[in-house]
């Protein structure tokens, strides 16, 4: 028997916010969550992530970042979670492991990345 993985991504996209008419907290936060809510898990390529062994941890983390320190809404952490776990459900995968960054200027932005398994 063989594992299939797979690395999945979700972002935030902040760089693209650029074009965005974002005038205070509120029109920040409709941004943020018009792009949670259309926003998908996809398939990425490159090295898996090992900051995070359970998708508990990695969820805690973001939500401790986006509705902590950013003082958004915890939806904006909870929506992406339930595409991945249904994902996750449906595909027959399971948690390998994940990672969160942080929106940094000029570098990334905010994203999820996640490696997922499955025995074929």
């Amino acid at each position: 028997m063989t594992v299939q993985s797979i690395l999945l991504r979700f972002s935030y996209f902040e760089h693209d916010w650029i074009t965005e008419d974002i005038d205070g907290p509120e029109a920040g936060e409709a941004v943020l969550m018009r792009v949670v809510s259309e926003g998908d898990w996809f398939e990425v390529e490159g090295s898996g992530p090992e900051e995070f062994d359970t998708l508990d941890a990695l969820a805690e983390r973001a939500e401790q970042v986006i509705a902590g320190e950013w003082q958004m809404p915890a939806a904006a952490v909870h929506l992406p979670m339930e595409k991945l776990r249904t994902l996750i459900a449906e595909g027959g995968w399971t948690f390998a492991a994940g990672e969160f960054t942080e929106f940094v200027g000029n570098h990334h932005d905010t994203e999820m990345l996640v490696r997922l398994v499955r025995d074929r």
